[in-house]
């Protein structure tokens, strides 16, 4: 089953303190990008906590969630504690070398991975995109 009762929206709050839909996970654990209405297959989360990107050829591990929403990275450089989801769905970024910052907000069943969709996905991937603007 599909439809929108089992998808958990992924919101990104601007600097304007505004909010705009990013993405959604679905109830198979597929992360998928919004675009023009239309998800699009990015990404899954898998039932142990595991967040994965599609890749070209394959898929590669990002990093990991808890069921209390902390999120992990597994990258090389910036590995470690990411940040986590509040209760209300807030999603905050912040670890050891990074302050705390309020970046979205997640509505639906799988709050957590859905956080960490925003955390290890869609954030480093607007942060590329802005990067290659300049």
């Amino acid at each position: 089953m599909n439809d929108s009762s089992t998808r958990t929206m992924i919101y990104k709050r601007t600097e304007s303190g505004s909010e705009y839909a990013l993405g959604y996970i679905d109830g198979e654990g597929r992360i998928c990008r919004l675009r023009w209405d239309e998800g699009i297959p990015v990404g899954r989360v898998t039932a142990d906590g595991r967040v994965f990107r599609k890749t070209a050829h394959d898929e590669r591990e990002l990093g990991a969630f808890t069921a209390d929403g902390a999120v992990r990275s597994h990258g090389l450089f910036e590995g470690g504690e990411l940040g986590w989801v509040d209760p209300d769905g807030v999603v905050n970024r912040g670890g050891l070398i990074l302050g705390e910052e309020e970046v979205g907000r997640v509505e639906g069943p799988a709050q957590a991975a859905a956080a960490a969709a925003l955390l290890l996905l869609f954030l480093p991937d607007e942060a590329e995109q802005n990067r290659r603007s300049q």
